[in-house]
């Protein structure tokens, strides 16, 4: 018996690394924003193992996604295009929060 064939889809997030994370947090912390982590997150036909939200406070407002790809780290702002960066430090150094 021949068993069917499968394919499986690398998801369009992947993990983060720890250091990374503290990183976020401790950024997140000094810029007064709110980190939180999606797990498991399938969202316009693409799948996520980990997905960062930023905002500020309690707001539902999101400020930007973050997830890694296998290329890199991406940051979706919610207004604005993609961008894409080789690391965590770099797409924070790129970003500047400022209050709305």
């Amino acid at each position: 018996m021949q068993l069917p064939r499968t394919t499986f889809q690398t998801p369009t997030g992947l993990s983060f690394d720890i250091p990374d994370l503290l990183l976020v947090q401790a950024w997140a912390d000094y810029h007064n924003l709110r980190m939180e982590i999606e797990l498991d997150i399938a969202a316009g036909g693409d799948e996520y193992e980990e997905l960062l939200n930023l905002s500020y406070g309690k707001s539902d407002h999101r400020r930007w996604m973050i997830w890694r790809s296998q290329d890199g780290i991406v940051v979706q702002p919610m207004m604005g295009r993609k961008m894409a960066f080789t690391a965590m430090a770099d797409a924070l150094e790129a970003l500047i929060p400022v209050r709305d």
